[in-house]
């Protein structure tokens, strides 16, 4: 089947025939546009935002590297001493970068930004595949910020190109910390 007759939802990663669905029948995520698409779709929600548990569990745990190398290192070596240590300070910065882009989707406002950049992130792996960076800029009061989304293991340079636009979601007092919404899959 060709890629392009499919939607698949950024939140839970359930496809769909391209039809006219605004939101996943499995976790509720919206599906307002096609992944293949330049447009920008409508503007996220107002926040609090409420996301999906599959999102935020892959974001935190089974799509993080840094998690899932902590976790590693933790349990199985409980009984050693640096195993566990080297563990618990994946598990603790893995849980920090996944934090540093949920809460910018659940309370961050809303601008339109732009990707600048996307590359595989080789220092990384998970069952022998890269992850892909998407590199954006947004302006909030004049000033220009730069924002990245990692851990992406879609094909998503077969999808977005430098120069699309996007939503971008970040926190008015911290605006270094920000996310794209919805996010790519």
């Amino acid at each position: 089947m060709p890629f392009d007759t499919f939607i698949q939802c950024p939140w839970c990663k359930t496809q769909y025939p391209n039809a006219n669905v605004s939101h996943c029948t499995n976790c509720g995520g919206t599906l307002d546009y096609s992944i293949t698409s330049d447009e920008l779709g409508s503007e996220p929600p107002i926040a609090p935002r409420v996301l999906p548990t599959k999102f935020k569990r892959r974001i935190k745990y089974t799509g993080n590297v840094m998690t899932l190398i902590g976790i590693i290192f933790t349990i199985p070596f409980f009984w050693t001493i640096l195993f566990p240590l080297i563990g618990i300070f994946c598990w603790r910065r893995g849980l920090r970068i996944a934090n540093d882009e949920l809460i910018p989707l659940e309370q961050g406002k809303a601008t339109v930004g732009e990707i600048i950049d996307i590359r595989k992130d080789y220092t990384q792996s998970l069952n022998g595949k890269s992850p892909s960076i998407v590199e954006f800029v947004f302006e909030v009061n004049g000033k220009t910020y730069t924002g990245n989304v990692g851990n992406i293991y879609e094909s998503v340079h077969l999808t977005k190109k430098i120069g699309d636009k996007l939503w971008v979601v970040y926190m008015p007092e911290e605006p270094e910390k920000s996310s794209i919404w919805p996010p790519l899959v």
